[in-house]
Parts: C-alpha cells; structure tokens; sequence
C-alpha cells in the first residue's frame, strides 16, 4: 500500500471528508479537518448537485456551525525559516441544507476582519499572512443571516523574500493567468 504524506509547508484540509486521499487531478493531499477543529456539523452538497454537475470531489464535503458566533479552524505550520504564508478558503454552498438559501457570514483570520462570504458559486478567498503566533486561526462568524460553512482550506508556505512584510496580511484582490495553457492546473 502506497502511502502519501503532505508536501511540506503545505496543509490542506478538505474540510467535512470523512477520509484523506490524495487529489489526483493536481497531486495534492487533502487531509480531514480532524485535529484542526472541534465544532461543526459534516455535511455533504446535494446529491442531484454531484450527479448532474460531476464536481470536483474537493468540493462534495463541507463543515457548517450552526451552533456558536465564532468557530475556528488551528492550523499549526511547520517551523521553518519562513513566516509567511498564503492561505485559502474555499466555499460551496451546494444547496448542502436543500434550503435553496445561500448564508452571509463573515470570514476572520485570528482576530482580524478578512471577508465578507456570500456565494452564488464556487467562491475562495486567499490572504498572505504572517502571523504573530506560532499558529493561525482561521475562524467562521454568523452574522445572522444563515449558517456559516467551509469547504476546503489550504495553507502554502512562501519565500519570505517573495513579500516583504514584517507583519499583518496582503488580501488578494484579483490574479491574472497570463501564462499557463488550457491543459495545465494551478495548485
């Protein structure tokens, strides 16, 4: 049995999978979220979604919090020379609830503000951080208006060379691909 480790300085969680395995489309292992949270429901998005659409299996799982204002994701990087790191948060809503009503709900990194949710899609949100600590939260805040859920989140380690900040967070704001062909996949 071949058995297949996280590439350093990566984590990603497929957050709600009961099981980890390895994405073959792109060669990344997804972890479960076991370990990285205590609270939240699993759920899955609507089968007829999974049947019809034939979505990646990334996005058939996700953890909702019905329960508390705040719920947090710990991710603890591995201890290197690096203090910088992109991360991302996925999100798809899926008609998971089979309630046809897409949920508003703040996204926080530690205790700071980083996003507003509200997906009519496939949504994801990255930020380049350097925390404070020696780990990072990323946390789900109901503001009232539905239940917050995550599908996927994802930590990269970057050269601290490639962004110079000391501390706080660079929140993305658009990316352009003006370099891979139609057939490539980004990680």
């Amino acid at each position: 049995m071949l058995q297949v480790q996280a590439q350093q300085g990566f984590i990603s969680i497929d957050c709600g999978a009961t099981n980890a395995y390895t994405y073959d489309k792109i060669n990344i292992y997804f972890e479960t979220d076991k370990g990285y949270i205590d609270s939240g429901e699993n759920m899955q998005i609507s089968t007829k979604l999974i049947d019809e659409q034939n979505y990646y299996y990334l996005y058939t799982n996700l953890r909702s919090f019905p329960n508390g204002m705040r719920n947090c994701y710990t991710l603890r990087p591995d201890k290197g020379k690096s203090n910088t790191y992109l991360i991302r948060a996925s999100f798809w809503y899926g008609n998971y609830d089979e309630k046809n009503q897409i949920p508003i709900f703040d996204l926080h990194i530690d205790v700071n503000y980083w996003a507003t949710i509200q997906t009519s899609n496939n949504v994801f949100e990255e930020i380049v951080y350097v925390p404070q600590r020696d780990y990072i939260q990323v946390c789900l805040v109901n503001i009232g208006k539905g239940v917050p859920f995550i599908s996927a989140l994802e930590l990269r380690t970057l050269d601290n060379s490639l962004y110079q900040i000391k501390s706080g967070f660079l929140r993305l704001s658009f990316r352009y691909d003006i370099g891979r062909s139609l057939n490539d996949s980004i990680r």
